[in-house]
C-alpha cells in the first residue's frame, strides 16, 4: 500500500540536512515567484491599456496587491504570495475592461473572522481595527472611489492583507502593524481629500463641474476627425487578449483529497471566477514520476476532479469548468528529491475570458 507523505513532517524530517533544505528553497521560489511574475506581467498590460489614468482605484488596488505578495514571499508565507498574486493579476485584468467601459465599481472586502480573533487580544492592542474599518466605509459611502481612488485603493488592499494575516492561527506581529500603517496612512489621506472636495462641492462629489458665474459660456472645442478615432497603439490588442491567471496546489503522495493548507488558494479562485462572469476555468492534474502511466493518469484526473467538485460546492458551474488529467509530464521540479516530487504531484488553474465576452 502506498503512503502518502505529510509535508509538515517532511519538512520536519529533512531540516536537519542541508542539501534538502536548499532543495526545499528552491522548490519554494519556484511556486511563488512564478505568480509573482504573472502579477508583474499583468500591471504592465494594465498600465499600457491607460488603466492608471482611466481606472485609478482599481489599478492601485491591483499595484498594493502585488506588493502586498511581495511582502509575504519575503516571510516565506507561499500561500499567502500566491493568493495575493492571483488578485493582482485579477484585479489588473478588470482594470483593463473598467478602463474601457468607463466605469468603476467598489470591490467586496475581505472579512475579520470574529472567532478567529479570539484570544489575540495582545495583538490587537496594537492596532485599531475597528476604526479602519469605519474609515474605509466612510470612503465607500462618501464617494472616495471619485475623489481619492488611488489612495482608497491602497486602503482596501492593504486592510485585506490586514485581515488575512490576523485571521491566521499565529499572526506575525510585525506583519500586522505593517499592513495595518499602510491601509490607515491611505485611509487618511483619503478621508482628507474626500472632505475637502465635500467642502468646495468639487466635480467629484457633486458629480458635475461647477461653473464660475463670471465665466462665459463658450462652446466645447470641436475635435479633429484624427482624434475621434485615434486609439492608442497596442491598446485594441491588449483588450482582446485573455484574461490568463495560472496557479498551483500539491498533494501527498498517492493522493488527489485538498490540503487544508491550499484552500485559500482555492478560495481566490472561486473569487476571480465569480468577479469575472465571462470567464471559465481549466484544472490540469499531474503526478510526479513514480508508478505505471495509466496508474497516473486516473490519479491525475482524481486530482483534478476533486478540485472542480471543491469549486462547485462553491458557487461555480460546473459548465465554467473543465478538467484533463496529464499525469506522468511537464515536470516543473526534478523528480531526485522529495520535495522536488511534491511540487510535480499538483493541480493546476488556467483561468481565460470567453471569446464571446461583451
Amino acid at each position: 500500500m502506498r503512503k502518502g507523505i505529510v509535508l509538515i513532517a517532511l519538512t520536519t524530517l529533512l531540516g536537519s540536512f542541508g542539501c534538502a533544505g536548499v532543495y526545499k528553497s528552491q522548490e519554494q521560489n519556484l511556486r511563488v515567484t512564478q505568480g509573482i511574475d504573472e502579477a508583474h506581467r499583468a500591471m504592465v498590460k494594465a498600465y499600457d491599456a491607460g488603466a492608471k489614468e482611466n481606472s485609478p482605484y482599481l489599478y492601485s488596488k491591483a499595484k498594493a496587491y502585488k506588493e502586498v505578495s511581495y511582502i509575504l514571499a519575503s516571510e516565506m508565507d507561499d500561500i499567502g504570495a500566491n493568493v495575493f498574486s492571483i488578485r493582482a493579476i485579477n484585479y489588473a485584468s478588470l482594470s483593463i475592461t473598467s478602463s474601457f467601459s468607463g466605469v468603476e465599481r467598489a470591490t467586496a472586502l475581505d472579512v475579520l473572522d470574529s472567532k478567529g480573533v479570539s484570544g489575540k487580544e495582545d495583538i490587537l492592542s496594537l492596532i485599531d481595527i475597528y476604526g479602519l474599518q469605519r474609515e474605509i466605509l466612510f470612503l465607500r459611502n462618501n464617494r472616495g472611489l471619485k475623489c481619492a481612488p488611488m489612495q482608497t485603493g491602497k486602503a482596501e488592499a492593504f486592510y485585506d492583507a490586514l485581515v488575512y494575516e490576523l485571521n491566521k492561527d499565529s499572526p506575525n506581529p510585525s506583519l500586522v502593524l505593517r499592513f495595518y500603517n499602510e491601509a490607515n496612512t491611505e485611509s487618511k489621506v483619503a478621508k482628507n481629500k474626500v472632505t475637502v472636495a465635500k467642502r468646495n462641492n468639487l466635480e467629484c462629489y457633486v458629480g458635475k463641474k461647477r461653473v464660475e458665474q463670471t465665466q462665459p459660456k463658450t462652446a466645447p472645442p470641436v475635435k479633429k476627425k484624427e482624434e475621434l478615432i485615434h486609439i492608442k497603439p497596442g491598446k485594441a490588442e491588449i483588450r482582446k487578449e485573455n484574461l490568463k491567471i495560472i496557479a498551483r496546489i500539491h498533494f501527498d503522495f498517492d493522493k488527489y483529497n485538498i490540503k487544508r493548507e491550499y484552500k485559500p488558494i482555492l478560495n481566490e479562485i472561486v473569487r476571480t471566477l465569480k468577479e469575472n462572469p465571462y470567464v471559465e476555468v481549466i484544472v490540469e492534474g499531474y503526478t510526479d514520476n513514480i508508478g505505471p502511466k495509466g496508474y497516473n493518469d486516473k490519479l491525475a484526473l482524481k486530482r483534478a476532479r476533486s478540485v472542480k467538485n471543491y469549486l462547485v460546492k462553491r458557487g461555480i458551474p460546473a459548465e465554467k469548468i473543465k478538467i484533463t488529467g496529464i499525469g506522468k509530464d511537464k515536470y516543473v521540479a526534478t523528480n531526485r528529491t522529495s520535495i522536488g516530487r511534491l511540487t510535480n504531484r499538483r493541480v493546476e488553474f488556467v483561468i481565460v475570458k470567453k471569446a464571446e465576452q461583451p
